[in-house]
């Protein structure tokens, strides 16, 4: 009839989320995520540099197993926006800042890399005397091995 009480009868389209480049308010938008937890996820994607893996949301503080398992469905990751660290020059204060590095691997990196060590690959880090192999593993996918200084985009030329 034309004035049914039913709803009309639509199909949702499942929510996806890009975990990179998501606001708060999207966040939100997944069950589970207020505004807490929203501010959470961008303050540690963005100390991190972004999300290599969606089991990193379990390093967010609070963030369970069961919240992993309820918003992952809904996640995307797009890791070509993930930011590396240009590992033969970043400065040691950067470059502790970093989830993932103490501050005496920093300085042990900045040590080898000041006795003219240059790291080209994954074998060379491991040669940094603090430098255990799990960290490592987590710290790769951030890692930029070339010899370019980082861009500073707070000066215009």
């Amino acid at each position: 009839s034309l004035y049914s009480t039913e709803p009309p009868k639509t199909t949702r389209q499942p929510l996806t989320v890009e975990l990179n480049t998501a606001d708060t308010i999207t966040l939100q938008l997944l069950r589970g995520i207020g505004p807490a937890y929203a501010r959470r996820i961008v303050r540690y994607r963005d100390r991190l540099g972004g999300f290599t893996h969606t089991d990193q949301l379990l390093e967010v503080y609070g963030f369970t197993p069961g919240l992993l398992a309820l918003v992952a469905p809904s996640l995307t990751l797009d890791t070509g926006a993930v930011r590396r660290l240009p590992v033969n020059t970043i400065p040691l204060k950067q470059l502790v800042r970093h989830p993932y590095v103490e501050y005496y691997q920093a300085r042990d990196i900045v040590a080898l890399r000041n006795s003219g060590v240059r790291f080209r690959t994954a074998d060379d880090l491991r040669a940094v005397p603090s430098m255990a192999d799990s960290t490592l593993q987590k710290l790769l996918p951030y890692i930029d091995f070339s010899d370019a200084p980082p861009a500073d985009t707070a000066s215009v030329q």
